[in-house]
């Protein structure tokens, strides 16, 4: 008789999972909602597959640290690298959900677009909206201006999100991890909205 998929186990790994990889930054998880689907699936499906192959989580677990640690940001790797190990905790108390269940393991890929959208897209929206309302004022992008504005200037969207994710932790947790995020991103947000403003001058020129 075949095991029944753990989904509300596999949920908070990859909680856990999307979670260190935004931490440590780089291009470990799109920057942008844009991004095609294999962006959003390159390192959890690299996870996956070390512990397929293994069959092992602490085996797969440390081959896959050593190429995400070279890939992230360098000034991210010392922030996050205490979740990275939590992460590893994780994964050893829960094993059993992994060693020899091809099945999580099937269910975790065929299912990882998915979830790494969905984890993506109301921090990555509170981001985005804060920088575009900011466009032509580089210095909202400082961090002590982020720290002190980002709530204020994205209040609707929170209002918006509360209504699918309630007013609770998990909402306050999805504003908190955004504001961290362009905190550790403002140059690349700086860079996109300069890359915006060239393009739009541009065509502007092109139309006249």
């Amino acid at each position: 008789m075949p095991r029944q998929v753990d989904t509300a186990a596999l949920d908070e790994f990859c909680g856990l999972l999307f979670r260190v990889l935004d931490r440590l930054g780089g291009d470990l998880l799109p920057l942008f909602l844009s991004e095609r689907p294999t962006a959003y699936e390159k390192y959890p499906r690299l996870l996956l597959g070390h512990i397929r192959y293994y069959d092992n989580v602490e085996a797969g677990f440390e081959e896959w640290k050593s190429k995400v640690l070279r890939d992230a940001s360098d000034y991210r790797r010392e922030d996050a690298f205490p979740e990275l190990l939590a992460l590893k905790k994780w994964l050893l108390e829960h094993r059993s959900l992994f060693e020899g269940r091809r099945d999580n393991l099937n269910h975790l890929k065929r299912s990882l677009y998915a979830r790494a959208y969905e984890y993506l897209y109301p921090r990555r929206l509170l981001a985005g909206a804060y920088a575009e309302a900011n466009r032509g004022n580089p210095d909202a992008l400082e961090e002590n201006a982020i720290r002190a504005n980002f709530r204020q200037v994205v209040h609707s969207h929170i209002a918006r999100l509360a209504e699918a994710y309630g007013e609770g932790e998990r909402l306050e947790n999805i504003v908190a991890e955004a504001e961290e995020f362009l905190i550790a991103n403002r140059q690349r947000y700086r860079w996109r909205l300069r890359e915006m403003e060239t393009a739009e001058t541009f065509e502007g020129a092109r139309e006249d």
